[in-house]
This record gives C-alpha cells, structure tokens and sequence, in this order.
C-alpha cells in the first residue's frame, strides 16, 4: 500500500518548549508547556494563521504539552475546527497509521499536526526523501510545511521557519 499523506499541506509543529520532569510533574505525558513556551506557540499560531488560515484541521499527541500547543493553535484560528488528539501522533508512532488517518480526512484537506521529535524528523525525512535512517531536527515550536505530492520521496518540504521567524511574521 503507497504511503501518502493525500492533504492540501501538511504542516508539521513541534509543541513548544515543555518543562522539565521533577517536583510536581512525576511522568513525561504530563509536561505542560512552561511561560515561555506558551508565549512562543502563540506567536507561532498568530504567524501559522496569517499564511495559511484554510486549516482546519489540527491533530495532536495525547501528551500535555503537545495537546496545548494544539489549542493554542486552534484558538488563533477562532477555534475552528477544534483539535483532534490521536494516538498516531504519540511518541513512536507509526507513519502508516497516521498517514492512513490524515488521508481518511480527504483528498485536499490541509493538516497541522502536532508532535514531538524525533518522530516528526523522522515523518519528514521519510515523506521528502523516503529515508529510513536520517532524521531532521526540529526545534520546540517550528513549524514545516510538506506539499501533498505523493508517498515517501515523492513529497516536498516548502518551508521550515524556526520560532523566532515566525515570532517576527506574527507582529
């Protein structure tokens, strides 16, 4: 079966920054976004909203900070849409499944998903070049936009911005 993601765009997120483990925060599903971290998400959002305000859809990890990010993001867009937290975006997830669900959304829906690395370097990786063994880095809160051209290598990476790119697109 060729892997596809079959979406308008694809935008890959990288939930902000997350605190650390200790005191209160006993597992890492639990790692909230810190002050700064959800200053920096909502000058992603502001930023994502103004180049691209058709999404829809935002799907997100089931992990605290990831599923936070995603709010935020859906906030910026009027709420629109909601967020839809999947499994398939939880650390270690399988591309075919989540692929398989961004396409069950429909030819031409563009998608933000929202998650962690390595596993968003490694999707990447796999979707523009079909790579088994490199993964890109993402840092917390960038956002990458992949066309839906096809499966594995065949899909193309339009754009990556860091935080503070976006941070200035957001004023």
């Amino acid at each position: 079966m060729k892997e596809s993601a079959a979406t308008g765009a694809l935008y890959l997120v990288r939930h902000g920054e997350a605190a650390p483990l200790g005191g209160s925060i006993l597992s890492d599903e639990d790692r909230p976004l810190t002050p700064e971290g959800e200053r920096t998400v909502a000058a992603v959002a502001r930023a994502l909203a103004r180049l691209d305000g058709d999404v829809k859809t935002i799907l997100s990890s089931p992990l605290r900070r990831a599923v936070q990010t995603a709010e935020i993001l859906a906030s910026a867009r009027g709420g629109t849409g909601g967020v839809k937290v999947t499994a398939h975006l939880a650390p270690g997830f399988s591309r075919r499944e989540l692929l398989a669900e961004i396409r069950a959304l429909g030819a031409g829906v563009s998608v933000i998903a929202v998650g962690h690395q390595p596993d968003l370097g490694s999707l990447l990786s796999h979707l523009v070049g079909d790579s088994k063994v490199l993964s890109v880095a993402i840092p917390p809160g960038a956002v990458l936009r992949i066309s839906s051209a096809g499966g594995p290598g065949v899909s193309s990476l339009q754009w990556l911005l860091s935080p503070e790119a976006l941070h200035r697109l957001s004023t």
